[in-house]
């Protein structure tokens, strides 16, 4: 948008550096939902091709004596990511964010990310802003969901250094790991919603293991299961959700729920899928129109 009055200008920016500026009385969950929704307005100012359509976040939710995730040392604790979804000009979404998570606990990471979704919520990009753990020189990190291959890269400054991917798909998928809400519900969006109906996904393992193998990826074929429609609270809303079933070797029964446009509100193993207090889970939303 261009403004004639260059006075005009001047006050916009003064309050958007003053809505930046950080209030050391904001902190926990309000504040990491408070700050996403902070950037994602100084964002509108500078693209009005976009409309922000929902703010929220996801969080890990364990049990009081639980360990760390993953299936590397040191595991990641307190994993949580805040977001913001803006609609484009051509019907397409994109998420920005920041995930933070503890790895080892009490050691902090922060980290921002972005996803682009096609008009019907499916993963089309992912990008993380960070390093891979033993590639100093590398990032940021980034997935191209292809119709039948993942391309992937780390950067780098040295091109040399970069570890670049070219995995080979043939159904649905997303990511297993790293922790990735909007890679996940992904898998739902080709599912036949048929009670009992199978529909072949796969899901992807992306692991930082030592120097000497800074980056070990594994696929596995399971199948996804339609199971009902089904109404369930989450954060502070009602919720018309789809319900689906997750097989995949070597690991429990998953469940997971999806809003009807594709949104992911939960993802927890089968047998703790009645608890409220484990897995993934939106903890927050606030949306300012439909999508």
């Amino acid at each position: 948008m261009r403004f004639k009055d260059i006075f005009a200008v001047c006050a916009l920016l003064f309050l958007l550096v003053a809505m930046r500026r950080p209030n050391s009385n904001f902190n926990g969950s309000g504040a990491h939902m408070k700050a996403a929704i902070t950037t994602a307005e100084g964002a509108q100012g500078e693209n009005s091709q976009r409309v922000r359509v929902a703010a929220g976040e996801y969080e890990v939710l364990q049990g009081a004596h639980a360990g760390g995730i993953g299936s590397y040392a040191p595991g990641v604790y307190n994993f949580r990511e805040s977001w913001t979804l803006w609609r484009l000009a051509d019907g397409s979404f994109d998420v920005e964010g920041e995930r933070e998570y503890e790895s080892p606990k009490d050691e902090l990471h922060s980290n921002r990310f972005s996803v682009h979704l096609s008009p019907d919520f499916r993963t089309l990009s992912v990008k993380e802003f960070r390093k891979l753990r033993w590639k100093p020189d590398s990032g940021p990190l980034s997935c191209e969901f292809q119709p039948t291959e993942m391309m992937c890269t780390s950067s780098a400054k040295d091109p040399s250094q970069s570890v670049n991917l070219n995995v080979p798909m043939k159904d649905a998928y997303g990511f297993l790991w790293p922790i990735s809400a909007f890679s996940l519900s992904n898998i739902t969006r080709r599912a036949a919603k048929i009670h009992g109906r199978l529909t072949p996904v796969q899901l992807v393992t992306v692991e930082e293991p030592s120097p000497r193998n800074p980056v070990f990826v594994s696929t596995l074929d399971g199948n996804l299961k339609y199971l009902a429609e089904e109404e369930i609270t989450l954060a502070g809303k009602k919720w018309r959700a789809d319900k689906f079933e997750l097989k995949v070797p070597l690991h429990p029964a998953f469940i997971i729920w999806t809003s009807p446009e594709g949104l992911l509100l939960r993802f927890a193993p089968e047998g703790k899928s009645t608890k409220t207090a484990e897995g993934l889970q939106l903890v927050h939303f606030q949306q300012e129109i439909a999508f």
